[in-house]
């Protein structure tokens, strides 16, 4: 997908729009994934990746999670950028092992640095000793686990964090 000044014209008027260079704005994006703009492809992504609501239909019946959460701050993936607000990884992984299933959307509109975007792609294939970890306490509960990558939208007003939440989530090969 390209970037294009037709395209930022329709989002222009949304708050949070930067003020610069449409030529700026074009040239610090990567879309569809990231854009130095509101975003003007989460709506294609959406359509695609996401399912319709239907009351009559819906059976999400989940209790609330009532663990108490404590992750260590030592993990590299934490480390490697520093953020006033930051929550570890594995952290936000047992809230969204609990409440979503594989292939789930899930949204952050406050990102920082992007840790709910690794929490949700770790949750197919976290390091093997959180996962027993997990997993024997979910048995101890008499739950299962549901393992698999749930896709995560990551916004954030701050171009810094959002540059940063950006090259945490983005694949290298």
């Amino acid at each position: 997908m390209k970037l294009t000044k037709e395209i930022l014209d329709k989002v222009r008027n949304i708050e949070g729009f930067p003020l610069g260079k449409d030529e700026d704005i074009i040239a610090l994006s990567d879309p569809p994934y990231y854009t130095a703009c509101p975003n003007p492809f989460i709506g294609e992504f959406i359509e695609k990746y996401g399912t319709s609501y239907d009351e009559s239909t819906d059976e999400y019946n989940v209790e609330p999670y009532t663990a108490d959460v404590s992750e260590g701050k030592n993990d590299p993936i934490y480390n490697a950028h520093s953020y006033h607000t930051k929550v570890p990884h594995k952290a936000i992984m047992r809230y969204i092992l609990h409440y979503t299933k594989p292939g789930d959307i899930v949204f952050d509109g406050f990102c920082g640095t992007g840790m709910t975007g690794v929490a949700a792609a770790m949750c197919e294939n976290p390091d093997e000793d959180f996962k027993i970890k997990l997993e024997q306490e979910a048995r101890q509960e008499g739950k299962t686990i549901e393992w698999g990558a749930r896709r995560a939208v990551l916004c954030d007003l701050s171009p810094a964090a959002t540059f940063i939440a950006y090259n945490y989530n983005t694949p290298v090969d």
